[in-house]
């Protein structure tokens, strides 16, 4: 896979809507079709209006009235620059990276939504991709969605967290801000919540979706996200490191339930 073409098709995405404030508001529906076109790739989503949950807040009922102005086709094209990704328009502008096989961030503005944006999105699996991201006005944050993709044919897929996260085991990718991986090691989930512990910092949670804000040692921060998805078994965790507010390293990793002995302290 390499994180685009890979992914080129007719797909559903299932997308859960919260507020800033992490409360569940409703779902929405998406076709998304990417087609190939030379050296673009032609984006078109289809959103549906929200379907909103029971007993929501005045607050999560501003959400979904902003998100329902998105309802409708939308399209951009999608051009691969090496591992950079240029979203050129007209419905998405902006631009991300590809880290490592399958996994994307990004950043830009919905002009005709009216919103910029932050996203990500992680390959799980050939027919299954988590994504993910917020949308603000400036710097003020309007909402914030997980989500899940699979293939047409396979119908609206389900995201839901896994309710016990201890004893899963994976491995984590080391790689540079110039995207070039410089290490691979065993990780395991205990050896994560080791290293939260560390650090001092705040996290969310919407659903599946986590996300910490933290100070690793004066100089460091570290922003990471991290998805628990119970249908494949599978938690997957980003972390962009900063050094005196230069991005300085990307860590990825992916951990399943096997039972292991391994325990890494590489963090």
């Amino acid at each position: 896979m390499n994180g685009t073409t890979s992914f080129v098709g007719d797909w559903l995405v299932s997308e859960y809507l919260y507020t800033p404030a992490g409360e569940y508001a409703g779902l929405i529906h998406q076709r998304r079709l990417l087609q190939q076109r030379g050296e673009m790739i032609r984006v078109v989503q289809i959103c549906e209006p929200v379907q909103i949950a029971e007993g929501i807040s005045p607050q999560a009922q501003e959400v979904v009235a902003i998100m329902n102005r998105r309802v409708g086709e939308f399209v951009f094209d999608l051009k691969l620059e090496g591992q950079a990704r240029h979203y050129l328009g007209q419905d998405v502008v902006g631009s991300g990276f590809l880290w490592c096989d399958g996994v994307i961030t990004a950043r830009g503005i919905w002009p005709r939504f009216g919103y910029n944006f932050t996203s990500f999105s992680i390959m799980l699996a050939p027919n299954r991709q988590i994504t993910g991201g917020t949308f603000f006005l400036a710097n003020q944050q309007v909402a914030t969605l997980s989500g899940v993709a699979e293939p047409d044919p396979r119908g609206f897929p389900v995201l839901a967290p896994i309710v016990s996260l201890a004893g899963f085991r994976g491995v984590c990718q080391v790689i540079s801000s110039d995207g070039e991986l410089l290490e691979r090691f065993p990780v395991t989930s205990e050896d994560i919540d080791a290293m939260y512990g560390r650090m001092q910092g705040n996290r969310k949670r919407y659903g599946a979706l986590t996300e910490w804000e933290a100070v690793a040692f004066p100089g460091q921060i570290v922003s990471a996200i991290e998805v628990s998805d119970q249908v494949s078994g599978q938690i997957a965790g980003l972390w962009k490191i900063f050094q005196d507010e230069k991005l300085h390293q990307v860590r990825f990793y992916t951990l399943t339930a096997e039972s292991s002995t391994c325990h890494c302290e590489k963090w």
